[in-house]
Parts: structure tokens; C-alpha cells; sequence
């Protein structure tokens, strides 16, 4: 899994808190319906600003923000990892 590089560079480990957050939930849309608990899922609302989810083989443009979260999920929507760029 790659660091999170934030904040002139310095390497952050756990991303500002969100690899705990994220990393083994799924992520489901807003209005969508589930019978997971709770602390199984996170909303995509709830995500922080800005964020890409990408699942398997999407194709991402190369331009790097160092304040957007990308999101890196299966194909079951279960968070792998995550880092800024």
C-alpha cells in the first residue's frame, strides 16, 4: 500500500485518519439499501471532499491534488486502500 503523501510532502501513514476509517468497509451510495451494520459501510456523502473511488482496472487521469483522497475498491465495493493524489 502506498503512504500518504500530504502537506509538502510529509508522509502520513494512516491518511488524516481514513485508512482506519475506510480501509475493509464498503462504500455505498446515499439512498442505497443494506442490510450490513452500520460499522460495515460508509456513506458516499460522508466520504471527505474532494475523493475518487476507483474500483478495479478504472482509468484515472495522472493529475495529482494533494488534498483529494483516492479510494481504491474491489469489485465488491469493500475499500482496499487508500492515499492522496
Amino acid at each position: 500500500m502506498l503512504p500518504c503523501n500530504r502537506n509538502n510532502g510529509n508522509v502520513q501513514d494512516d491518511c488524516d485518519g481514513w485508512r482506519d476509517k475506510l480501509v475493509g468497509k464498503f462504500i455505498l451510495e446515499n439512498d442505497e439499501a443494506t442490510s450490513l451494520s452500520s460499522d460495515e459501510y460508509v456513506r458516499h456523502s460522508d466520504l471527505p471532499q474532494p475523493n475518487r473511488v476507483l474500483p478495479p482496472n478504472s482509468i484515472m487521469t495522472m493529475d495529482y491534488r494533494p488534498d483529494r483522497l483516492n479510494i481504491r475498491i474491489d469489485k465488491t465495493k469493500r475499500v482496499m486502500g487508500v492515499n492522496y493524489g
